[in-house]
């Protein structure tokens, strides 16, 4: 099939020749190359540029759905929330960055860790998410990698860490 005939239903003319476009989410643009890439063929790449290679960032959970094996995944530590103990606050408050990054993401914090299959083998994979504060490393992210090496040693799993951050978050201190 070639990719006119793909898009061709997505592209809807009245008579009059008024163009109403093309579905929302159907093309996306390489932020490197600046290829104009089709959505379908991009996610069935991976997310990689079909043009240059440029892998494009995507959500903690759509990396989520490319490592582990669908059926049996466990989310381990999600209860684990962050605290603004320093009442820090710059040109806002840490407690409303926060809840912005909350409210962005639908995550309580940068990472999720996950128990399940990796090509069929018992692993446990703890996944960051850049778009929470930058990735950046507070308490919780602290906790759960430290909770998820633990957890690994006692079952004697491969602990995989996919690390997408900007560095530790100044917020929260030395905590």
């Amino acid at each position: 099939m070639s990719w006119l005939d793909k898009i061709l239903p997505t592209i809807k003319t009245s008579i009059s020749g008024d163009k109403k476009g093309v579905k929302e989410g159907v093309w996306d643009k390489c932020p490197d190359c600046g290829a104009t890439l089709y959505q379908p063929d991009l996610i069935k790449n991976k997310h990689v540029c079909t043009q240059c290679g440029y892998h494009i960032r995507i959500s903690a959970r759509k990396r989520l759905s490319y490592f582990l094996d669908e059926g049996d995944v466990k989310e381990i530590g999600k209860s684990v929330k962050p605290v603004d103990k320093l009442k820090f606050k710059d040109s806002k408050s840490y407690t409303d960055r926060l809840n912005a990054a909350q409210r962005k993401t639908g995550e309580n914090d940068a990472i999720r860790v996950y128990e399940g299959k990796m090509n069929g083998n018992d692993v446990i994979l703890s996944i960051m998410n850049f778009s929470f504060i930058g990735g950046s490393m507070g308490s919780v992210v602290g906790e759960a990698v430290s909770r998820a090496i633990v957890m690994a040693g006692e079952k004697k799993l491969p602990f995989i860490l996919i690390c997408s951050s900007g560095g530790a978050r100044m917020q929260e201190g030395a905590i």
